[in-house]
């Protein structure tokens, strides 16, 4: 037989004990008893109660009004549902040993402030006014009737509320709970010099602010522009739906999170939503949105959106889009977007999209799109797309098929380059190659693009010529310049699939008649190659000239002619 030990037995005494004892705790509340009564004082109904239950009530007279008469009639229940129908939830109950406490309950004190705004000057109702508790942070806004009704769960006295709107002056009282009361509010005098315009509502005015908040909503933030607060974070379902309520649009967090969409003061720190993201101030670090971000003011950070990012003052960072990214000022930050990116004032900034950038004013490091460049102002780095570049200024480079520029002091490429005070003309020639060409030049005296064609009937087989090139002009005084082309073409003998290509060297020695016509001559050097010998090889052989190989060889030459100047 084995023994317990003494430590065993101990254990399950003393929880048979305390099992007994919860028993007891809890049998006076739930014993059942059957009592009927008409028209009894309620402290004999009470007796009643006790002496079926075999208990006694210990409560304060004051609490309980002993005097009123009450009929009461139940079979068979407990002692707590007895007095539920009796007090319903104004009490709690406690047990002492054979005594049951009558105690007041613990009910949450709400309490509803609630009335109408009217105009002290007119008396008419006052919409769109903002009645709110810097204290217990809750706000809300008046309807078109001038109505409003705000629901407070706070124990403490008085309920004081300010009242705010825009031309008329603050108010702040106390209101009474749980009764209607009438407001009136003052319009305030404001000399015509000293009228201005919010500047954090600047966002609320966008056809995005108007599209996604409400019109109350934006009253209310117009109406307590003057009023911010730090908190550490938020979360929203939509704007005015989440943590900080009607409140939100006045509130700067470090970390705020919107499930939908949110509006707020500002951010500190990480913003994230599933749609969008509408800031009054300034965005600081890192802001994320799966449509859009609308910020009033500045973004000092990284900014990204699957649609489009707005930022109506400074960037300092990085804005990224499927779509366009818009700033009012881009200072040495860099806009990347799928379609467009826009800023009206940029300085040193990189703007990089699928089709177009633009940029109004300042200067512009970068810009490279897919088609289009635009810079009203002064490009110091480079311009590069496929099809058209336009700056006021360039102190860089233009490389696209289309270059313009009102003046540049640095460089155009592409087929055509127009730029004004700059260099563009036709020069009808005669050469060695053929005695009629065409020639075209457009960018800066200091480098040009070329496009030529040209044409010989007296060859035994008609010859064509086409090609580019490059080009730079130096002045030697008033009227006379010295000209350097390096081009490449293309001979056609009446065979596309053989085409010999040719390269020449010109200098040219100018002389300008007028502003508007200018003669040129001067030798040049041709180096060609072909499949097989040409027209233009029997030509070449009344001058110097030299064989690299039975398909290569070069002469010298000559060239002149007659320029147009534009």
């Amino acid at each position: 037989m084995h023994s317990i030990p003494v430590r065993a037995w101990v254990v399950t005494i003393l929880g048979a004990f305390a099992c007994i004892f919860d028993l007891h705790a809890q049998q006076l509340l739930v014993r059942k008893i059957s009592l009927t009564v008409k028209r009894e004082p309620l402290s004999q109904v009470l007796q009643h109660i006790g002496e079926k239950g075999d208990f006694y009530f210990s409560y304060n007279s004051n609490l309980i009004p002993r005097d009123s008469l009450v009929s009461l009639q139940v079979s068979n229940q407990t002692v707590q549902y007895t007095l539920q129908l009796l007090f319903g939830n104004r009490f709690s109950y406690k047990e002492t040993g054979n005594y049951l406490i009558i105690q007041p309950g613990k009910v949450e004190r709400q309490s509803t402030i609630s009335g109408y705004i009217l105009d002290d000057e007119t008396g008419e109702k006052a919409d769109l006014v903002s009645i709110y508790d810097k204290t217990r942070f809750v706000a809300t806004v008046s309807n078109d009737q001038g109505y409003f009704k705000l629901r407070v769960k706070d124990r403490s006295v008085p309920l004081s509320f300010t009242v705010s709107k825009i031309g008329y002056g603050d108010t702040t009282l106390t209101l009474p709970a749980n009764q209607e009361v009438t407001i009136r509010i003052k319009p305030k005098a404001i000399l015509l010099d000293e009228v201005t315009i919010n500047p954090n509502s600047r966002g609320e005015r966008t056809w995005l602010g108007r599209t996604f908040l409400s019109r109350r909503l934006r009253a209310q933030s117009q109406n307590l522009s003057r009023f911010f607060v730090n908190l550490p974070y938020q979360i929203a379902l939509t704007p005015g739906l989440g943590s900080h309520g009607r409140l939100s649009s006045q509130v700067v967090n470090k970390v705020s999170v919107n499930l939908l969409g949110g509006y707020n003061a500002g951010v500190q720190g990480v913003e994230i939503a599933g749609v969008f993201n509408i800031i009054k101030n300034d965005v600081r670090s890192v802001q994320l949105a799966g449509l859009f971000n609308l910020v009033g003011s500045s973004v000092y950070g990284f900014q990204a959106a699957g649609l489009l990012n707005r930022a109506l003052d400074t960037l300092r960072g990085v804005q990224i889009a499927g779509v366009s990214n818009r700033v009012q000022t881009s200072q040495r930050s860099v806009q990347i977007a799928g379609v467009f990116n826009t800023a009206d004032i940029t300085h040193g900034s990189v703007q990089l999209a699928g089709v177009l950038n633009q940029a109004r004013r300042g200067t512009a490091s970068v810009q490279i799109s897919g088609l289009v460049n635009h810079h009203r102002d002064t490009v110091t780095g480079a311009q590069v797309t496929s099809l058209y570049n336009y700056a006021r200024h360039v102190k860089g480079l233009q490389l696209g098929l289309i270059n313009v520029a009102d003046s540049s002091s640095g460089y155009s490429l592409g087929l055509i380059n127009l730029i004004r005070n700059g260099k563009m003309s036709f020069t009808l020639a005669a050469n060695d190659v053929v005695p009629f060409q065409l020639t075209f030049k457009s960018g800066t005296h200091r480098l040009y693009t070329i496009l030529l064609a040209g044409y010989s009937p007296f060859a035994s087989q008609p010859v064509f010529t086409f090609g580019a090139g490059l080009g730079r002009e130096f002045q030697l005084g008033t009227r006379w310049s010295l000209a350097t082309d390096l081009t490449s073409q293309n001979l056609y003998q009446g065979n596309w699939d053989t085409l010999p290509i040719l390269a020449r060297l010109e200098t040219s020695l100018q002389f300008r008649i007028n502003p508007h016509w200018t003669l040129s001559t001067g030798p040049a050097l041709s180096l060609t190659y072909a499949d097989q010998l040409s027209e233009v090889y029997t030509s070449a052989k009344g001058y110097p000239h030299w064989n690299f190989s039975s398909t290569a060889y070069g002469w010298v030459g000559w060239q002149g002619g007659v320029q147009v100047n534009f």
